[in-house]
Parts: structure tokens; sequence; C-alpha cells
């Protein structure tokens, strides 16, 4: 009996043991990572810069599990919808630290949505959270929240080095009112300034001040398409009034000017197609080139397309990159076919923007 206990008690422990080996391999093995879910206060939204100190919307997930324990960083992502994710730069990332949510002012949500669409048009977006639980492991993503949403227009105000005042006798040679001249790579050197002028003045004189006040320091002429970096005489343009596209470098002392005569649409969705360029109209109050105009899709294949040109020529041109007016960057694509209003703002520099809405 003694023996038959003792096995019987073997058996018991052996059996124990195996329990605790198969309840541990369960723990190392079949470690099932759950999913985030996401979720969004808003779905719909206007935003309007009245209202950019008032709460926006609030992003909201769970902590990632990912089977094992981890130190979890999250990134908010945003992209524009219908793109899927599918190019990098489309994305705007907002870095969350280990925080589980993100409450947004109109005006921060609104400076979150500059950096990819454009303003005062209607969007929708895709909204997710990526967690990143360090080391070679992959990230892990949440389900992707809809947002459709209105943003408004900022204008993001620049100052030397980053800008120079052009100040002249066609505003009465007052640099603290003077429109800029921005340098487009934002660098302290000053390499590429540029912006669209509207000389108003018959026989066109100025200089590039450094600030809101002539005891800033300026630069003149030195001899036509040279600048002199202390002063100098007027700058002066020979093509008498009208919009101008100045630009102007620091680093090599060179400035030009290019008249703009007209701005225009041309693709395959306008009526002249790629060969007849269809004018847009100036407003000197709103400050506004604007068409409406009927443009059309593509039946099938790739889309029907258009571009923004000046002059009827393509030296000066604009495509659209991230939502974003780039000089020669890629065609538009047109979508769906439909009347059109379409506005080009050019003139405050270092803002520029476009709006191309379905009537």
């Amino acid at each position: 009996m003694k023996h038959l206990a003792n096995k019987m008690l073997a058996l018991l422990l052996l059996t124990v043991v195996f329990a605790a080996c198969k309840k541990d391999e369960q723990r190392a093995y079949l470690n099932v990572s759950g999913a985030m879910t996401l979720t969004s206060n808003q779905t719909v939204m206007v935003l309007t810069e009245a209202n950019a100190a008032n709460p926006g919307i609030t992003f909201t997930w769970n902590k990632a599990n990912f089977g094992f324990k981890s130190a979890n960083e999250y990134t908010l992502q945003m992209c524009k919808a219908g793109t899927n994710w599918a190019v990098p730069a489309t994305t705007n990332n907002v870095a969350m630290g280990t925080s589980l949510s993100i409450a947004l002012t109109v005006g921060g949500f609104n400076t979150e949505l500059a950096k990819f669409l454009p303003a005062f048009a209607v969007n929708d977006i895709d909204v997710r959270v990526m967690a990143s639980p360090g080391g070679a492991a992959a990230p892990q993503y949440s389900n992707t929240v809809k947002v459709k949403v209105t943003p408004y227009r900022v204008i993001i105000p620049y100052s030397f080095p980053r800008a120079l005042n052009v100040a002249g006798n066609y505003q009465n040679w007052d640099p603290p009112t003077a429109p800029q001249l921005v340098d487009v790579n934002g660098t302290a050197a000053g390499g590429n300034y540029e912006g669209y002028i509207n000389f108003a003045n018959p026989s066109p004189e100025f200089k590039l001040v450094k600030g809101n006040n002539w005891g800033a320091g300026d630069l003149g002429m030195a001899s036509p398409g040279n600048l002199n970096p202390n002063g100098g005489n007027n700058i002066t343009l020979g093509n008498g009034a009208g919009i101008y596209l100045m630009r102007a470098n620091r680093t090599t002392n060179t400035y030009s000017a290019t008249k703009i005569n007209s701005w225009g649409i041309i693709g395959s969705a306008t009526p002249g197609g790629w060969g007849v360029e269809t004018p847009m109209t100036y407003d000197p109050i709103t400050k506004l080139y604007s068409i409406t105009v009927n443009l059309v899709a593509a039946t099938s294949g790739s889309p029907n397309e258009l571009k923004f040109r000046a002059n009827n020529d393509w030296g000066i041109n604009f495509g659209i990159t991230n939502s974003k007016l780039e000089y020669n960057g890629p065609n538009v694509p047109i979508t769906v076919s439909g009347n059109y209003t379409i506005t080009l703002d050019l003139l405050i520099a270092g803002n520029y923007d476009y709006l191309i809405k379905k009537n």
C-alpha cells in the first residue's frame, strides 16, 4: 500500500508540474495583442479664427497590448481621406509620448490641419494612433476615425532675417506697413526671398528694409539686378505699375522682378485643355485671382488635371504638393466633373494659398 501511495503521490506531483508548465507556456507563447481603439468627441467641425481659444476636438485611445511588458510611445497621425497613408509626406504626425489622449483647441487643431490641408474647403480626414513599443518590434495601429472638417486660414507673420519689407513710393515709404519678401528656405543668411508685390505707382521705386524702421538698415540698387547691402540708390522698375514677382538674395546680393500680366488655369480638366490657358481675374479689393469655370473629369483611366500658370508661359507655374502650392509641382487631379470656383491668393509672401471648390 505504501508503495502504491508513493506512486500515486508522484503521479499527482507530475500532473501539477505539467499543468504549471502548460500555464507558463501559455503565458509565454499565447500572447494575443489587444487592439487599440481610438475615439473622437467630434466628427464634423467648421473651424473659425474667432473660436480659436475654444475647446476643439479630443482623441482618446486605450493602451496598446503587445503581449509583453513595453513602454509604449504613441503618435497621432492624420491624413487627407483617400490617401490611405500611402505617401508619408502627406501624413501629419503629432508625438504624444505615453499619453492616451489629446485635447486640441480649435486653433491647435487648425494649426495641425494647416500642415496638409487647404483653408476654407470642406475636407474629410483620417485619424489613427500608432503605438511603438521600442526595440525591433513592429508598431501597432488603432482603428481609423473619420472627421469632416473645414479649417480656416492662418497668416504666419515673418520678420527679419526671414523677411525684408519692401518700402517705396507706392506706399509712402513706410516700412511697418510695407509688403514683404520672405526667405522661402527659412535661413538666417537670407538666401532666397520672394513675394508678389503690387506696385501701384507708374514709376516704382523702393528699397528692401531689414525690419519695420529705416534704422534697421536697407538694401538698395548697386546696378540693375544687383543689390547694395549698405543702402545705395533706390531700386527702380522700368515696366510701370502692376504686380511683380520679386526675388532677392542677400548671399549673392542680387534681385529680379518679373511683371505678372496674368494668371490662369491650364490642363486636361479645363476648357482649353493643355493648349490654351483659361484666364483668372484679379480683384484689387480682395487681392485674389479667381475664376468660376466648368471642369471635366476623365471618364476612364487617369484623372484629368490642371495647373496654375502665369503670363501664358511655363516659366512661372504652380502645382500642388501635400495640399500646398509648389512651383513646378505635380498636376492637380480633378476627379468629379462640375462647376468650380477657383481662387489663388499670392499677395502675402510666405502665405500663398488656393481654393478649388465645387459649386
